[in-house]
């Protein structure tokens, strides 16, 4: 009896330490505080040589810790208009306040992964589900599903609708969180804007792009443009 023991305390002792890091972790990423494996492994109260064993970098340990919040949802309950323009600014905000809630794991994720390229898969990429559903409506109204301009939109939209750039906009332009936030809506409806006005001419009069005001009847606050910072 007592051999068949042994291996069933053995395991129960590696998942209680398991959960001690991963709640270590945890707290310091709810916390905002800044995240090594040091920190964590201090906070677990186990040597950096026992984290190790359970994960092999801090992308594998934060992806286990911090839960992901659905974004998506967090932007569906907060608007129900179709227009473009404006579920895009919304989209950016939802991003921006996530990012700020965790910042320190955050920062450590996006540092883990321009260390170590290969990692970089390992990255949630909620910004890619926030823009599509912020466009869902314009795409689907107006037959644009598929057209080169509506993936170049994306991807300038994904500079900017990002952790990287609110960093940007907070670390080396010294905005505060807020104006941080609300520079990253200002530039992402534009960008939007400019897109929507561009398709609409090139549709013609005959067919009006809908479910947005034209560029020139939507007043834009200046702000700093994250891709010039």
């Amino acid at each position: 009896m007592d051999g068949q023991g042994r291996p069933r305390r053995r395991t129960n002792q590696m998942e209680r330490t398991r959960s001690a890091i991963v709640a270590a972790a945890r707290a310091l990423a709810d916390s905002g505080s800044e995240i090594k494996m040091s920190v964590i492994a201090a906070e677990a109260r186990v040597s950096e040589a026992t984290l190790y064993r359970y994960f092999p970098d801090l992308v594998s340990l934060l992806r286990a810790a911090v839960p992901v919040a659905d974004q998506v949802e967090v932007l569906r309950s907060m608007t129900d208009s179709d227009d473009p323009v404006e579920r895009i600014g919304q989209a950016a905000e939802v991003l921006g306040r996530a990012v700020l809630r965790r910042q320190g794991a955050v920062r450590a994720l996006i540092a883990a992964t321009v260390a170590k390229p290969s990692s970089v898969k390992s990255r949630p990429a909620h910004r890619f589900a926030l823009i599509e559903h912020a466009l869902a409506p314009w795409i689907d109204q107006n037959g644009l599903a598929g057209h080169a301009d509506i993936e170049q939109l994306v991807r300038d939209l994904a500079v900017v609708i990002s952790a990287e750039s609110l960093f940007t906009l907070i670390d080396l332009c010294g905005l505060p969180p807020d104006s941080a936030i609300a520079s990253l809506a200002t530039t992402a409806r534009r960008i939007t804007a400019a897109a929507v006005a561009d398709a609409s001419a090139a549709q013609g009069p005959t067919r009006a792009v809908t479910g947005r005001p034209r560029v020139e009847d939507r007043k834009i606050t200046p702000s700093v443009d994250p891709e010039e910072a």
